[in-house]
């Protein structure tokens, strides 16, 4: 347990340790963005493959099965 005299300094934040907060914080959202952004460029990029992917399936023409031509 504190005593008083050691609440009383918690309690007033000296400049220094309230600036390293806001620097923390800052290198925080820094990092967050940067994770936000990588992800957001694999999504694309895996986005786009798909689609290419997809589209060259739909150009693929199926040969007839012989034995299908058969039976008609």
């Amino acid at each position: 347990m504190l005593t008083p005299k050691e609440k009383q300094v918690d309690a007033t934040t000296s400049p220094a340790r309230f600036k390293l907060r806001w620097i923390v914080l800052l290198k925080d959202l820094s990092f967050f963005g940067s994770v936000s952004l990588a992800q957001l460029m694999v999504w694309r990029v895996l986005r786009r493959l798909r689609h290419e992917r997809a589209a060259r399936l739909k150009r693929i023409k199926l040969v007839p099965d012989a034995n299908d031509e058969k039976d008609k």
